[in-house]
């Protein structure tokens, strides 16, 4: 696959996180007045701040936009990147769709476009999509 040389990725989509998490105050849509005690997969437990957050994106026309995470969410300033849980996306009627690269053309997309496809994420009114990228066997939403 080919490496794009110091590309900054959107949130990370994870299929196993029960909460979405970010670490950057602007992606703070609105404090829940909640704290969670969380056990990360390689520190030790902590109690994090419950948020409702926005992980800044872009549609599929490079319009920016904000995919609100439809649950309680987590703010944490020591996170490094944001983390989306598809498993919540799911439940409320977006459709996401992991594809990688080379799969690009079956699903009309060309690699020149879009050279890190990594397939979609459609809002449940299907009005918006936003093309998600592929790297390091990861899917991320785009960058603003």
């Amino acid at each position: 696959m080919k490496k794009i040389p110091d590309r900054i990725l959107g949130g990370v989509l994870d299929s196993g996180a029960q909460r979405g998490a970010t670490g950057r105050k602007s992606e703070i849509l609105k404090h829940t007045g909640t704290s969670l005690f969380m056990q990360l997969a390689v520190s030790p437990a902590k109690h994090m701040t419950g948020i409702l957050m926005g992980a800044k994106t872009q549609d599929s026309h490079g319009k920016p936009f904000v995919l609100v995470v439809p649950d309680v969410s987590m703010y944490d300033p020591a996170m490094s990147d944001i983390l989306i849980p598809v498993g919540h996306f799911i439940e409320a009627g977006f459709t996401v769709n992991h594809r990688i690269p080379s799969q690009a053309n079956e699903n009309r997309f060309s690699l020149k476009a879009v050279p890190l496809y990594g397939g979609s994420i459609t809002t449940p009114d299907s009005t918006t999509i936003i093309v998600m990228e592929y790297a390091q066997h990861t899917w991320s939403s785009p960058a603003i």
